[in-house]
């Protein structure tokens, strides 16, 4: 039998040509797809950095331009109009880098902070902004809690809330809850601070938290606060109150919490008392006893720019609710000598008021009479240009007055107090004896407000100091 092969059967080839073509079409549009997905990826990534270029340029330009308005005030402290509006900002070849707007918002009354604020956009996209606002301001003498010209002992009764300095030497056996600084790397400590003409470091003591001391430190000009009170007195006979000399024994200056005052003239005081000052003893009576209205003065406004000038010594107190300085000074001339303040009643802020502040500022002493209140409270800044913030040493006897006097409860200060010389509220016969004369419980607290915004006039640093750096976020 024979096998044959039949006539219909045949071999087919497929052609592979087509389909080769399609994947070539399919790989060719995948890569298409791809190579457009990272190119518009890579643009926009260009473009996104070119924008945080161009806005990176805008904001070092807005720095440029409150840096530079900085500059311009440490020149022209006062100025606040020149210089501003539109500025260019320049590379260092000196070509445009980026044109800004300057902006200068001087002190509000009773306030030395000025605000800068600088819109720039780089030259090369107007539509970039940068916006930088930054706060500047002259620390006033009221930053420190307690400023001293001399040594000065904190005993373990005092508690002092805020910053101390003095050019002296420091015994700190109280409390503090700020840096407390010396110019002196070592003093001699006196017997009036329970010593025996020791050597010791510039600050000392048995109180707590020794790691805020620090000294050596700066030295404070004392002499340059009687230079920044030139303009205090022209200021008081133009927008606010200058008394001439009494002709009497001063004055009684009663403060109101409806903004007003009445001024009356001291006509008699009580019987002289013995009283130790620091360096003698003296026989003398800062304790008023009668006074009579000032006719045309009862009841009258707080002077509109808020200066007050007494060419005599004067008594205050009563209830402040609005910013106020009392500048108490005497002609070199006059025979009566430096003008004092006396402070026999406590002065206080309206507690319903705004942001009150008080200056007392005398020519030569601010004292606490023999007859003071048994719980005294001060709320000012007390500035003793020549002489000191101090309570005499008062002897404890059993004869009056210095039975019911010599010995108070309680003293307390919010604000400052700046001395020249020696300063005590309060006496001790050992270093751990109870106080024998003045005030056997001391409270000094420091008011923050008082650092950029003190009292009109009151005495400043001369330069301005950085407070606060922000960039406003504006939609672009």
């Amino acid at each position: 039998m024979r096998l044959h092969l039949s006539k219909t059967s045949r071999v087919y080839h497929t052609d592979q040509r087509g389909s080769a073509f399609l994947l070539t079409l399919f790989f060719s549009a995948m890569f298409l797809m791809m190579f457009g997905a990272v190119l518009s990826f890579i643009v926009t990534q260009h473009k996104a950095v070119q924008h945080e270029v161009w806005k990176a340029q805008a904001l070092h330009a807005a720095e440029g331009g409150v840096q530079y308005y900085r500059w311009h005030l440490s020149h022209n402290p006062t100025e606040f109009t020149e210089d501003t509006g539109a500025r260019t900002f320049l590379d260092s070849d000196g070509q445009t880098f980026a044109p800004y707007t300057l902006t200068v918002t001087e002190p509000a009354v009773g306030s030395t902070i000025v605000r800068i604020t600088a819109n720039a956009t780089p030259e090369a996209n107007t539509n970039i902004h940068a916006i930088v606002s930054s706060l500047y301001g002259k620390p006033s003498l009221a930053h420190y809690a307690f400023l001293t010209n001399s040594n000065v002992w904190f005993g373990d009764t005092e508690n002092i809330s805020g910053e101390i300095h003095s050019n002296g030497g420091i015994r700190m056996d109280g409390t503090g809850d700020s840096v407390i600084s010396s110019e002196q790397l070592t003093y001699i400590c006196g017997s009036e601070h329970g010593c025996s003409d020791e050597e010791k470091d510039g600050v000392w003591g048995t109180g707590q938290i020794p790691e805020l001391w620090s000294y050596p430190t700066e030295h404070i000009d004392f002499d340059g606060i009687s230079a920044q009170l030139s303009d205090v007195v022209d200021e008081a006979s133009v927008g606010g109150i200058d008394l001439p000399d009494s002709g009497a024994l001063g004055y009684y200056i009663v403060f109101s919490p409806d903004d007003t005052l009445t001024v009356n003239t001291v006509t008699s005081l009580y019987s002289p008392v013995y009283g130790y000052d620091g360096t003698a003893w003296v026989y003398e009576s800062i304790d008023k006893k009668t006074w009579t209205p000032l006719s045309g003065y009862t009841n009258i406004p707080i002077p509109e720019n808020g200066i007050i000038h007494v060419a005599d010594d004067t008594w205050v107190s009563g209830s402040v609710s609005s910013s106020l300085l009392l500048y108490a000074s005497r002609d070199s001339s006059s025979a009566k000598g430096p003008a004092s303040i006396y402070i026999q009643e406590s002065i206080t802020y309206d507690s319903a008021a705004s942001d009150p502040s008080l200056g007392l500022i005398s020519q030569q002493d601010i004292l606490i009479p023999l007859r003071s209140e048994d719980n005294l409270s001060i709320d000012a800044a007390l500035v003793a240009i020549g002489g000191h913030a101090f309570r005499y040493y008062y002897p404890a006897s059993s004869s009056e007055p210095y039975k019911t006097y010599a010995l108070r409860d309680r003293i307390e200060t919010y604000g400052t107090i700046i001395t020249n010389t020696l300063w005590t509220w309060s006496w001790v016969s050992c270093d751990t004896c109870p106080v024998v004369s003045g005030y056997s419980e001391n409270q000094i607290t420091y008011d923050p407000n008082l650092r950029y915004s003190p009292p009109p006039g009151f005495p400043t640093q001369d330069e301005y100091a950085f407070i606060s750096w922000e960039e406003q976020e504006i939609n672009q």
